[in-house]
């Protein structure tokens, strides 16, 4: 946070852990931080995830320099006027692009970036936006990659605690649906955004961010640097003949491929293999590796096929698509380093020990569990690590002091506290996704990002200790936490707003250029009305989706 160099502070990072484990030997430290990149590097599942995002890297500046982009301004220009409207906007498109979060956070930062700068959304806004959208939504699905990872964890976590499916007559698939109320963080992050685009109360960074921006016309401030930007690394977009299926056919064959490769690699064509054993037992990485190359491939062939491009000019944009992605995938690279460092030094399990004995009550064992879930991912930058590292301690214990009941909360409060490190930790692969598809400097997004996750987190610990002293039901704790996280950013929004001198109700760059400060915005106006509609219709099938496992 204080160098702003995240490359340079990753390898400080793995240095680090290797020097401890070198005994204090630097030399030998250096040698080892370095075996461990090979083998970061080497890893199979890594690996695809590396040609996966120069694939995907390539595919967007495909897209863009084919002009599709314009085309799709052109096409949503009337309806999206504000920078209020673009971020609403890009909430409701990500809340539908649920079966990956690598996926939603491409195809929602690419749909949605230039009409979010065109309408003068700050970079910080929009890529908090993408951020706290794309990684919960894909925590609960209906269908994800994440989901099938989720449920695979809790089956090793029944392994651990030597309990299986037949003893207690529920499945690891059922346990998850029954903790998909239960997590509170993904459910309060997901509303926020909302919340905040429609009524444009803003607070901390984010709220200079978006006066920055509105007045000044600065998308970001003076001093910042884009982790990466597609126009300034692919070039002009082309005004040959831009169409709107160049834009959309490319993102919906990603999109195709990759579910029907989850499906089809986990067998899912076998009798008697449901949808979610398909989606439990695939190859994740494979799958979407198939959808990141037809991505490209349609974004070509569609290109050439409109003229918009000729083929050398293609093949340049591919070449630039790469190079877009080169700087993330070193970070994503050192990231997954020091998430190895972290477990070769101990550290997951030093967090764990010191909580499970501070000796709090069998009912205080979610407030301990969200804690240790927090710090390990914030310090780790591993969502699917803190998973898989929490699971089964979390499983055994409850199940020993407590019993079965238990068991879903856990995984609920789990799964929203590995998500919490997603959004403040600033080596997570999806804030580093985030800040590149929205051009962002990386440290803004998250520094702009981290008081909205501690607000939604805070909550949750506050949801928790009401849970402790006694109250069970999912429906008086979760209509607790709404109401107040509600009540909590109109009063941060009013505070911060009056400390700074800036309207609580952030007006539009027309209001702001018409002296107009004191906005009285439409609360609903159709773009808003419709999100609002898409959101309660979403949110009413994941519930119903959950009661699936009663």
């Amino acid at each position: 946070m204080y160098t702003r160099e995240v490359l340079i502070s990753l390898f400080a990072g793995v240095w680090s852990a290797a020097l401890i484990i070198s005994s204090w030997n630097p030399i030998s430290a250096t040698s080892l931080s370095l075996r461990w990149i090979v083998n970061t590097v080497n890893n199979p599942w890594n690996a695809k995830f590396l040609i996966l995002i120069m694939l995907m890297g390539a595919g967007a500046a495909l897209i863009y320099k084919s002009g599709s982009v314009l085309a799709l301004e052109n096409w949503m220009g009337n309806a999206v006027r504000t920078s209020r409207d673009s971020q609403i906007l890009t909430w409701m498109i990500g809340m539908f692009i649920f079966i990956d979060s690598y996926t939603s956070t491409i195809v929602t930062g690419n749909a949605t970036r230039d009409v979010s700068m065109k309408n003068k959304t700050s970079r910080e806004a929009h890529s908090y936006i993408l951020d706290s959208t794309t990684a919960p939504v894909t925590t609960f699905g209906p269908v994800s990659n994440w989901i099938g990872y989720q449920v695979s964890m809790i089956a090793a976590g029944f392994a651990a605690a030597g309990i299986t499916a037949e003893q207690i007559g529920v499945t690891p698939y059922a346990v998850f649906l029954r903790s998909i109320p239960w997590n509170f963080y993904c459910l309060l992050a997901f509303f926020t955004v909302g919340f905040v685009a429609i009524t444009q109360r803003y607070y901390g960074p984010m709220l200079d961010a978006e006066w920055r921006s509105r007045k000044e016309g600065k998308l970001m401030k003076d001093g910042a640097e884009a982790l990466s930007d597609i126009s300034t690394d692919v070039g002009e977009q082309s005004s040959k003949n831009p169409k709107l299926l160049n834009f959309f056919l490319p993102i919906i064959s990603l999109l195709v491929v990759s579910v029907f490769s989850m499906w089809w690699l986990g067998d899912g064509y076998q009798a008697g293999v449901s949808i979610a054993q398909a989606f439990q037992e695939t190859d994740i990485a494979l799958a979407l590796l198939y959808g990141s190359f037809a991505f490209v491939f349609f974004a070509l062939i569609g290109a050439l096929a409109y003229q918009t491009m000729s083929l050398s000019e293609a093949s340049d944009a591919i070449i630039d698509g790469f190079k877009t992605m080169v700087i993330a995938a070193a970070i994503i690279i050192l990231a997954w380093t020091i998430g190895h460092a972290t477990d070769q030094v101990g550290t997951a399990e030093y967090v764990v020990n010191i909580l499970m004995n501070i000796g709090l009550p069998g009912r205080a064992l979610p407030i301990i569990i969200f804690l240790a879930a927090m710090f390990i991912s914030f310090t780790t930058g591993t969502s699917w690590g803190t998973m898989a590292i929490l699971t089964p301690i979390a499983v055994s214990t409850g199940y020993e002091l407590v019993g079965f009941s238990i068991v879903p909360v856990l995984m609920g409060i789990l799964f929203g506290g590995a998500i919490f490190g997603d959004h403040v930790s600033p080596i997570s692969d999806t804030t580093v996704m985030s800040s590149i598809f929205a051009g962002s400097d990386h440290i803004d997004h998250v520094s702009s990002q981290i008081p909205y996750a501690l607000t939604a987190a805070g909550v949750t610990i506050f949801t928790l200790v009401l849970y402790a002293l006694g109250i069970d039901s999912v429906l008086i704790l979760l209509t607790t936490a709404f109401v107040l996280m509600i009540i909590l950013i109109v009063a941060l929004n009013k505070y911060d707003a009056k400390r700074k001198g800036l309207p609580e109700i952030m007006p539009t760059a027309e209001e702001i250029k018409a002296g107009i400060t004191s906005s009285k915005i439409k609360v609903f106006n159709k773009i808003a009305t419709a999100a609002a509609a898409f959101y309660l219709i979403y949110m009413i099938s994941i519930f119903l989706f959950a009661n699936l496992a009663s």
